[in-house]
């Protein structure tokens, strides 16, 4: 067994095709494939079984697939070790984070990170929560900002801060004056969300359903700052996290507070990393500084 056929096998489970994986790891799909053959071999067990035309793991290759990410991490983990070892410059940092925590998050603590490490090697993945994951367990990622509910077995976590919810309306709603709404007297207000694919949306869905609340959608974006652009336009309403609000006085948005029948509507937000990662001196000071800025305003 290979180093590089661990590699090729886990490129071929994430992206689900040969092909792309081959394009990922530079390398041709009869090479790939043949690789994949000789580790099947040496295993002893089939990984794949075809689908329809889709590659799906066997239950072996469930087992196989978590345990070859834990190998690569440990290995990745090692170099980076050794690579640090009498560093002076931070060495790297891999940062996953949702995008909608980046534009509000990022700016401040990349900007101490680089005045205390200029040299420092710095990445952002900024993706939906499932690809972060993902990424963070396979050793892709060593420090994730995340909003829970998420399965945290292979995690540890760092609570940050509470996101509370709020009504965000045109500044000329007749709710714009309201102190405090409840969502069964927005009858079929017209209500402008994230896209489904998106976790805050999930949540905001999730809030609205224990209130008994169904939420006439009529648009779907990617980004908040399309929505808060939609609401000062006067398209709709919706309903956004604390840390997206706008602290301009002159905003043509209003945030009004949302009357909950049980736990005020809010998500928690924290720090994820994946259990025994290496962390290099840059992603520690990161972690430090997000708990010194964050932590307590809990």
């Amino acid at each position: 067994m290979q180093l590089h056929q661990l590699k090729y096998f886990v490129a071929v489970v994430k992206t689900g095709s040969i092909t792309k994986a081959a394009e990922q790891c530079f390398i041709s799909q009869p090479s790939i494939s043949q690789q994949l053959a000789k580790l099947e071999e040496s295993i002893g067990r089939k990984l794949f079984s075809r689908v329809k035309g889709k590659l799906i793991l066997t239950d072996p290759g469930h087992i196989f697939y978590e345990q070859a990410c834990n190998i690569l991490k440990n290995v990745e983990d090692a170099k980076r070790q050794v690579s640090d070892f009498d560093s002076s410059s931070g060495g790297s940092v891999n940062i996953g984070i949702l995008p909608t925590l980046a534009p509000f998050i990022l700016p401040a603590t990349l900007m101490a990170l680089s005045k205390n490490f200029p040299e420092a090697v710095v990445t952002v993945r900024e993706e939906i929560s499932e690809a972060l994951i993902a990424a963070a367990i396979c050793g892709e990622i060593d420090i994730l900002v995340e909003a829970l509910p998420f399965d945290e077995t292979c995690l540890n976590i760092e609570p940050l801060f509470s996101d509370t919810f709020y009504l965000a309306v045109n500044r000329n709603s007749p709710l714009a004056g309201m102190e405090l709404v409840s969502l069964d007297t927005l009858g079929d207000m017209p209500f402008i969300l994230l896209e489904n694919i998106h976790c805050l949306t999930r949540q905001i869905e999730q809030y609205c359903f224990n209130e008994r609340f169904m939420p006439k959608v009529v648009f779907q974006v990617s980004q908040l700052s399309t929505i808060k652009l939609l609401i000062e336009l006067d398209y709709g309403v919706s309903i956004l996290p604390a840390i997206a609000i706008d602290k301009d006085p002159g905003s043509c948005i209003r945030y009004i507070n949302l009357d909950s029948k049980g736990e005020p509507p809010a998500r928690e937000v924290v720090l994820a990393i994946a259990k025994d990662r290496y962390l290099s001196p840059a992603a520690k000071y990161f972690v430090a500084v997000m708990k010194e800025q964050y932590q307590k305003t809990c």
